[in-house]
């Protein structure tokens, strides 16, 4: 690396701490167009129940914008709720089943929304009102939207099994843009992240994409089991249920090929060219449906299936060598959120189980220490990860009920 290239990358580090450092809102799955996970906000100490409100069962993270969190309930209803005291500001029915897996998107004063059912919709922020409402698909949405420069993009699910699928971007109005169309089991979990001018993702079947934004032309595809493209690829490379994450050139993801067996994978991007190169790793690290979230030369993503024993990865950024593992008695399907506040890194994330937990960890260096654990009286079922604002951390269970905890 020549010493232009490393000053480049050091001030991209520093602008990127400088922004991390000043945010306070969660307007997107993982926080932002990137999935990057990371916030500047603190984390509580020792936190308790601020207030629970009772809705139906929330599947996704909620987003936190100004004073208000959107959650997006399993039966296609979206709720605004007040930051502070949980009071209901708004509500908007959509139509939806029982299972809803899309997280919702801010942008421009809007909430972008979709649902199991295939229904794509917008609403006033503020009001609740209705922009537009849109039926796309039979195939269901099960990917979180991601939302950038007055776009959102998202892709069909797994609805009616292999067959030709779309990923799709439109207009904050709800014009379409684009849509690109190949051959999957669908897009599960599996968000775009914005690198620059091209929307890259993965599909259920292995498959990385790199899409240029503006037209929507496919400029690369990536098998992640193809060895004559990477050195690092891997025959049980396996399915693809998480997002893309993308930082200072490299692309980041993760993969399930059982229930024991998966990969983190780090994969060189040419931003210029949008193409994906032969440089980075794949470290085994078990069944993983997590986003990666990179900082400060960590990568740190759950691992484990439902029903089976997971853990919280550390792993080395530059090597792909494990650093630490912090098992846990469940799953860790969900994508960690990790605040770096002063000079300590604290990770959050959920247990996927009945009775699930939220875990506080800190990466002390060689080894991790547990802050806290917090177990929701209600006992459900945690699939999705936390938001976090200003010392508040959000989520929701299967159960319905939808938590602020925070220093009391």
């Amino acid at each position: 690396m020549n010493e232009v290239t490393r000053a480049a990358l050091t001030f991209s580090a520093l602008i990127s701490s400088l922004l991390l450092a000043g945010a306070s809102d969660w307007p997107q799955f993982q926080g932002d167009a990137t999935n990057s996970g990371l916030t500047g906000c603190d984390v509580p100490e020792s936190p308790g129940i601020i207030w629970y409100r009772d809705l139906v069962r929330v599947d996704v993270p909620p987003v936190v914008v100004g004073g208000s969190v959107y959650v997006l309930a399993g039966n296609g209803t979206l709720w605004s709720l007040d930051k502070e005291s949980g009071g209901v500001r708004w509500t908007a029915q959509m139509d939806g089943w029982v299972f809803q897996t899309s997280t919702p998107a801010f942008c421009d004063g809007r909430i972008f929304a979709a649902t199991d059912s295939g229904d794509l919709a917008a609403f006033d922020a503020e009001t609740g009102g209705l922009l537009w409402s849109r039926h796309i698909t039979e195939k269901r949405f099960e990917a979180p939207i991601t939302c950038h420069d007055g776009r959102i993009f998202l892709g069909e699910g797994s609805g009616r099994g292999k067959g030709m699928k779309r990923y799709f971007s439109f207009h904050s109005d709800g014009t379409e843009v684009w849509n690109l169309t190949s051959e999957t089991v669908g897009f599960l979990g599996c968000g775009g992240s914005v690198v620059g001018d091209y929307l890259v993702f993965a599909d259920h079947d292995g498959v990385l994409r790199s899409v240029r934004i503006q037209d929507g032309d496919l400029v690369d595809e990536l098998r992640l089991d193809d060895g004559s493209r990477i050195d690092f690829a891997r025959e049980d490379a396996g399915r693809v249920r998480s997002s893309a994450t993308s930082r200072n050139g490299w692309i980041y993801t993760a993969s399930e090929f059982s229930a024991e067996r998966g990969y983190a994978w780090k994969v060189g991007f040419d931003e210029e060219g949008g193409t994906f190169e032969n440089r980075g790793w794949s470290s085994p690290v078990g069944f993983s449906t997590s986003t990666p979230a990179v900082l400060d030369g960590r990568v740190y993503l759950g691992a484990g299936e439902h029903g089976h024993p997971g853990a919280l990865a550390c792993i080395d950024d530059a090597t792909g060598d494990m650093i630490w593992s912090y098992p846990v008695e469940a799953g860790v399907k969900s994508s960690p959120v990790v605040s770096r506040s002063g000079d300590r890194t604290r990770i959050l994330f959920a247990t996927a189980r009945v009775g699930g937990s939220i875990y506080c960890i800190e990466d002390a260096g060689t080894y991790p220490t547990l802050l806290w654990r917090f177990d929701p009286p209600d006992g459900g079922y945690i699939l999705a990860g936390v938001a976090v604002s200003q010392g508040g951390v959000y989520f929701g269970t299967e159960r319905g009920h939808f938590y602020r905890l925070s220093d009391e």
